[in-house]
């Protein structure tokens, strides 16, 4: 006859080891969903940005492929191709690269232009006397309307007005 062996196990030790595979496991999908987005970024993005973002010859061989195929199970097999691909790689690293790419007005420095519109749309009269002694051909009266125009609240206005704004500024600066 067997005897059962009595064993004790501290029910938070149990718990803590569930609680840690869970969170690995939850981790591991996050991670697996992060990849896979990117990698189905890169598969829709433009050929030129992908020539952009420097990635290494087999992993811009694997894009270019699993962009001409059509089927959506064998797409999907090769994003799947495209994730162990990218998997070596640093993705944070990555996803700054194609914020670059997207948005390069948010990394680019400030233009003369950029610094004459702050200070003529926050400073008064003083910053506008500035303006026009150091461009003296601007058009005084123009640039006066352009201004309060693009003070405006109602923002279709206010965005087509500093369009024209950035116009005629640059037509200035270009002009001096």
């Amino acid at each position: 006859m067997r005897k059962l062996i009595e064993t004790t196990v501290d029910p938070a030790l149990e718990e803590e080891d569930l609680t840690s595979r869970t969170d690995a496991r939850t981790e591991r999908r996050r991670s697996e969903a992060a990849w896979a987005e990117f990698a189905k970024t890169l598969v829709t993005m433009s050929e030129r940005h992908l020539l952009r973002m420097q990635l290494g010859e087999e992993l811009l061989r694997v894009v270019q492929d699993t962009r001409r195929i059509t089927s959506p199970g064998a797409k999907n097999r090769a994003l799947r191709l495209v994730r162990s691909a990218l998997r070596g790689l640093d993705l944070q690293q990555l996803r700054e690269r194609l914020e670059d790419l997207s948005h390069p007005s948010t990394r680019r420095a400030p233009t003369a232009l950029d610094d004459w519109r702050a200070r003529l749309l926050e400073g008064g009269e003083s910053e506008l006397a500035t303006f026009i002694d150091t461009y003296p051909k601007v058009d005084r009266q123009r640039l006066r309307t352009l201004l309060r125009n693009a003070k405006k609240s109602d923002p279709v206005a206010q965005k087509k007005a500093l369009g024209v704004l950035n116009q005629a500024l640059r037509g200035a600066l270009s002009g001096a």
